[in-house]
Parts: C-alpha cells; structure tokens; sequence
C-alpha cells in the first residue's frame, strides 16, 4: 500500500548558490535579456505570417520560412523559459506573496480581465474603476487578504490571490498567473507557497478552494500543489471542492492514496454515498 504525505516540498538548494549571489544575480538578469530578445524576434515572424494572411497573392515561400522561424523561437522560448525558472529557484526559493500595492492593480485588472478569465471572479467584464472599489473594500476587511504573487529574485509580479479567512479556514477565492508565465510550473510554486503562507502565516486549519471540473489545468495544479478531492457539487453550478489541512501539510497526518478520490476520469457517482 502506498502513502503519501501532503507537505510543501523544499526548493531545491546548491552549496554555490550563496557563495556568489551577485553572480546568480547577473546570470539570471542576462538570461532575461536573452528571453526578451528572443520574445521580440518570436513576435516579429509572428506578425509576418499574419502579415500574410491579408495578400491577395502572399509568397507561400516567406509563409513557409516565417512560420518555420516561429517554430524555432518557440521551442527556444519554452527552453529557455524552464532555465530561467530553474535559476530562480535555486538561487531565490522562488515565490513570494505580499499584498497588493495599488500601483499595481492595473496591471493585474489586466490579467484578470481576459476573455475565459474574468467569470472565475467577476460574471462579466468590468471596469478598473470597479476593481479599484473592490481592492479598498478587501483592504478594509481583515477577513479578506489580496496578495501579489511575485518572483523573489526579480521581484517581477507573476499573479495576483484573493483570500478569505474565517475562524479556522482559509478559502482561496482566485488565484491567477499572468498569461506569459502559465505551464511553466509557476503555478504549482504559487499555490505551494499559498498553503505555506495559509498554515504559517494566517494560522488556520485548512485551506479549501472550488473549482469547475471543466478547468483541466487548474485542477492538474490544485493536485499537483496537494489539495485533495473532498467534494463534488452539481446544483446550479457543478464544481469541485478540494482543500488541505494543517496536518495533512504539516505531515502529522498520512493521507493514504487509496482512499483519495479518483480524478477527473472517474464518473462522479464515486462522490456520493451508495444508495442503501
């Protein structure tokens, strides 16, 4: 039998990393210069292939070379990407959580807003002015903590979190990463670290979240992070609810696989009790 303990793994460290941090330091900004090279070059065969699509007449050959640059950038891009990532966590441990500065809202209403994005928060689109309303009224309620979610090393704001906080359990309202930073493992870091931050920080007892069985890829994160399947719901809105307790995260408790609810290929017959 199999039995796994749900905690919050460490970054991974290296006996060189804080030997030189001013090296770590120059590695990882060059590394950024060289991805932000490569995003422009990436965006300008980009634009030429779509530049394309308005000719009448468009050289198929320049279509060709042009659509095999993109393929090229792009797989340098995503290698690159995963270097840089490496980098950070072993020179920095990674993510950090503050609260959000009102600076800074702006850029993650942005996010927030996007098409297939916002209805995770907000049933329709809405305005920066009635973010702004919402971030002073989080900020003027100690249940509510609205925190950035941001590399440590580059202090670069990746995500943005809405948390809720009553008695003894914390609900993860939204959590979401910029566009340009998903299916990099970046998300897996943030929620860890938002459990971390739940347990150590806020003190509770459990940290609970809900998510529709239609997000694929935020159900792999949630599962990846820890959370365990607790419930299932199919109402006017079908979701899942999943969490983790304090001594589940803490290792005090042995989760045993076999009595963790199966995923997303199980019918949903398998969260209800059976009929007597």
């Amino acid at each position: 039998m199999n039995e796994t303990q749900i905690r919050e793994e460490p970054t991974e460290t290296r006996d060189d990393v804080n030997v030189d941090p001013q090296r770590w330091e120059d590695a990882i900004q060059n590394l950024i210069r060289i991805i932000e090279r490569s995003e422009q070059k990436l965006g300008y065969f980009q634009n030429r292939v779509k530049q394309a699509q308005f000719m009448d007449r468009p050289n198929q050959r320049m279509i060709r070379a042009a659509g095999a640059q993109v393929g090229a950038h792009s797989a340098q891009l995503e290698g690159l990407r995963s270097q840089l990532r490496q980098l950070e966590r072993l020179h920095g441990g990674g993510i950090h959580l503050r609260p959000v500065n009102e600076n800074e809202l702006r850029r993650i209403w942005g996010w927030i807003n996007r098409p297939g994005i916002r209805n995770f928060l907000y049933t329709t689109q809405v305005s920066f002015e009635t973010f702004l309303e919402d971030w002073h009224r989080w900020m003027e309620n100690e249940q509510m903590h609205a925190l950035a979610i941001k590399i440590r090393t580059t202090r670069l704001i990746i995500g943005f979190a809405l948390l809720h906080y009553d008695t003894d359990t914390v609900t993860l309202e939204f959590v979401i990463i910029r566009p340009d930073y998903r299916a990099r493992g970046y998300g897996t870091d943030a929620l860890l670290e938002v459990v971390r931050y739940t347990f150590e920080q806020l003190k509770a007892e459990h940290i609970t979240l809900q998510v529709s069985p239609d997000n694929g890829p935020a159900l792999i994160c949630f599962e990846n992070a820890g959370f365990q399947y607790l419930s299932y719901t199919d109402t006017t809105e079908q979701g899942y609810t999943m969490g983790i307790e304090r001594s589940e995260w803490s290792g005090e408790k042995v989760v045993d696989e076999e009595d963790v609810a199966p995923h997303l290929s199980a019918p949903l017959s398998v969260f209800f009790d059976p009929v007597e």
